[in-house]
């Protein structure tokens, strides 16, 4: 350990001056004007919308500069970054558990491996098995990470997406479980292709991406995307297409979205799907005969959020109450040989358990019962419902209070397979076993002997700018003095009524142990309180996503946990929007921003690959209404010149597909040439990673290093002798 480690436990209260930055390369500006229903917005930065050798040469100075303007902190960001591998090499980790008859399968990440591997282990114990270590298929410098798998009904073959240097851009493989071989399948543009297997092992169906012409706008991508059926061995130009925009004539689907077929086990029957939004809800059609009509059988308004078989009984978790109604969600059933979404009848009615967020909540049906699993009050519930005896359903006793993550059971098997965790208590994998009624683990996770009994964790609530009381979780060393003086790091994501619930992250304990104090906003957008908070946060009422933020922000300064000069907050992906509008709408509150990997130019979102789908979430400029509230929050928009900003970390990885590198790359040009304060503007690039899904561990402890250096320097952290506040705005 270095010899600053003593003075780096404690925040202090007194700062030195600043360490004199690195310059930062000047982007040339080349305006262009767009007009939408009479308004007129310049952008200075377009031509990064276009990769080109002079955008890679401004990122790699860019990032060269972050890396110079961090080099005064590197005895400090070693420290961290070893702390952070020690917690993180504890135990194995392990997730994505899928069962298949007897058998586990999984991926799992040791100690001292950077990217997690595919393994398998029988149900009943015993030993694992490794069957697949994505290193092995690294190629041109580039970590290779596996996307997806999916077990073939008899448990002898898997599915597998690979992709290199965090791009998801999958190719889809098959791995023989037995010998642990690969076989000859290496199928591209197989992005999400979400495989489903036919009875007999021999075949699956899986959704391909067309191949892009040069030139074509990346807004194309998942235009006219096809579902295909594969016989495993066989050459991928055999495969016949069966589900598409361009190859089903009846229904007429709309050219860009996602597109999935599924056989219905035990029967001949098909189920496919189209989604075209990131928050439109699936539609389904049934198929009967080989080469039949498509039946509509769920519709896009009907709400489904996930749904599961039993035979031919289709089980559907909803967004849509009674009557089409905003709903918390419901669990509702019906029979696919004779019936509709329609005919349905309700299983779980709406209530005060939340089944309409993306996260945390679903379906998983067994041979014995179909489980489902949502939260109440934040914390995760299971109720198990009887086939032969529906109405008798009951909620049953978990073996710990927190957060269920997942949820998995085989349909020819009795059980459910699960994982738990809370903001204290580590993940475990539990098995429950309906003959006994009783939970047991299933050891496929290590328990994590890390002690987070130090950490204490508040559930309070802030009051937003309209009255509304928003969520917000604290965490903190336990006898903290409340005086204002904690560096403190606060985060909100707020989209696509997605709830981040209580997690355990050892990963927190370098901010704490050094006094700092970590926030979860749970603001309007997010699913926290069902679909009504949801919607309370999109498109038209965005806005209100940031208000929440400052106001939990505010809670913190207000109840003397921080102080302005102490305060950062961070938002990632979709998250980006609640950041960046509160960094351009309040930058006087904040001493540090962290930005990570996400939107800032809204009115520029649908020209990204995956920007038509997100729509339905942010709004479309070619909506008058929608326009007006997304120019009215977009980040990028509304930098002014002359502003004082707070120091901002900004990062992107060039492989992103989801939030393209060059919504970071203008917003920190943007802000270079804006800022009125000397607080510095830094990107940080991985040129070896997309969104972080595909990172590996390597490259997310360095990160988190990198970040808990950033504010630490800014947020006057005790140990930075170099350390400086944002108070001289």
């Amino acid at each position: 350990m270095h010899r600053l480690a003593g003075f780096f436990l404690l925040a202090s209260p007194a700062f030195a001056l600043a360490q004199v930055p690195a310059t930062a390369p000047v982007a040339p500006v080349r305006p262009v004007t767009d007009s939408y229903f009479g308004t007129t917005v310049t952008d200075p930065y377009r031509w990064m919308e276009t990769s080109t050798d002079e955008l890679q040469a401004y990122m790699q100075a860019q990032n060269a500069v972050t890396a110079q303007t961090l080099q005064p902190f590197a005895a400090q960001d070693a420290q961290i970054l070893d702390e952070l591998t020690k917690l993180s090499d504890t135990v194995t980790q392990t997730g994505g558990v899928v069962r298949a008859l007897d058998q586990y399968f999984y991926r799992d990440l040791p100690p001292g491996k950077s990217d997690a591997r595919l393994m398998t282990r029988p149900v009943s114990g015993g030993s694992a098995r490794l069957l697949l270590d994505p290193a092995t298929l690294a190629e041109g410098g580039k970590h290779a990470a596996i996307d997806y798998f999916v077990p073939s009904p008899d448990g002898k073959y898997l599915a597998v997406g690979v992709s290199l240097g965090g791009s998801e851009n999958s190719v889809l493989r098959v791995l023989d479980t037995t010998t642990g071989a690969l076989l000859s399948e290496a199928i591209s543009r197989a992005q999400d292709a979400e495989p489903a297997w036919t009875d007999d092992s021999k075949f699956f169906y899986f959704s391909r991406l067309q191949p892009m012409v040069p030139g074509a706008p990346a807004s194309t991508k998942y235009d006219n995307r096809r579902v295909y059926l594969h016989r495993i061995g066989l050459p991928e130009d055999t495969d016949q297409a069966v589900f598409g925009p361009d190859v089903t004539k009846d229904p007429v689907l709309p050219k860009n979205g996602d597109v999935f077929v599924l056989p219905v086990p035990g029967t001949k029957m098909l189920l496919a799907g189209q989604v075209s939004g990131v928050v439109e809800t699936p539609a389904l059609w049934l198929r009967t005969t080989d080469r039949g009509a498509w039946t509509p059988v769920v519709k896009h308004e009907d709400g489904m959020m996930d749904f599961a078989l039993h035979g031919t009984r289709l089980y559907i978790k909803t967004k849509s109450g009674a009557n089409g109604a905003v709903s918390n969600g419901r669990v509702v059933a019906f029979d696919l040989a004779k019936e509709t979404f329609a005919d349905a009848h309700v299983l779980l009615p709406e209530s005060s358990l939340v089944l309409s967020s993306r996260t945390g909540s679903g379906l998983a049906a067994a041979s014995d019962a179909l489980y489902v699993y949502g939260f109440r009050d934040g914390l995760g519930v299971v109720t198990r419902i009887p086939y032969e005896h529906e109405a008798e359903h009951v909620e049953l006793k978990l073996p710990t209070s927190g957060t269920v993550l997942s949820a998995d059971a085989d349909y020819r098997r009795p059980g459910v397979t699960m994982a738990m965790m809370g903001w204290t208590t580590p993940k475990l994998i539990y098995a429950y076993a309906p003959e006994t009624r009783s939970f047991a683990d299933t050891g496929l996770q290590a328990p994590n002997p890390i002690d987070m009994s130090g950490v204490t964790t508040a559930e309070v609530q802030a009051k937003s700018a309209d009255g509304t009381m928003v969520p917000l979780s604290i965490l903190y060393r336990k006898g903290l003095a409340m005086d204002g003086s904690h560096p403190t790091l606060v985060e909100a994501y707020g989209a696509y009524g997605t709830s981040i619930p209580p997690f355990f992250d050892p990963s927190l304990l370098p901010w704490l142990n050094r006094g700092g104090v970590f926030a979860l906003a749970h603001v309007r957008g997010g699913g926290e309180r069902g679909e009504a908070w949801h919607l309370a946060g999109m498109k038209t009422t965005k806005q209100h996503t940031i208000d929440d933020f400052v106001a939990c922000a505010q809670y913190l300064i207000d109840r003397r946990y921080t102080s302005q000069p102490h305060l950062a907050v961070s938002g990632t992906s979709a998250g980006g929007i609640a950041v960046g509008g509160f960094l351009t709408q309040h930058p006087e509150m904040l001493g540090a921003v962290l930005y990570r990997v996400g939107i800032t130019d809204i009115l520029r979102s649908e020209k990204r690959s995956s920007g038509g789908m997100n729509a339905f979430e942010y709004g479309s400029v070619s909506v008058e209404p929608e326009f007006r509230a997304m120019y009215a929050i977009s980040p990028y928009a509304h930098v002014k010149d002359g502003a004082k900003y707070p120091a901002v970390l900004l990062e992107t990885g060039a492989n992103d597909p989801r939030v393209t590198s060059w919504m970071l790359t203008k917003m920190t040009a943007r802000l270079q040439a804006a800022n009125g304060s000397t607080n510095p503007i830094l990107l940080r690039v991985d040129f070896d990673a997309g969104h972080g899904i595909g990172s590996g561990r390597k490259q997310a402890l360095k990160l988190q290093a990198d970040e808990y250096t950033f504010l630490g320097w800014r947020l006057g952290m005790g140990g930075f002798s170099g350390a400086t506040t944002a108070g001289t705005h």
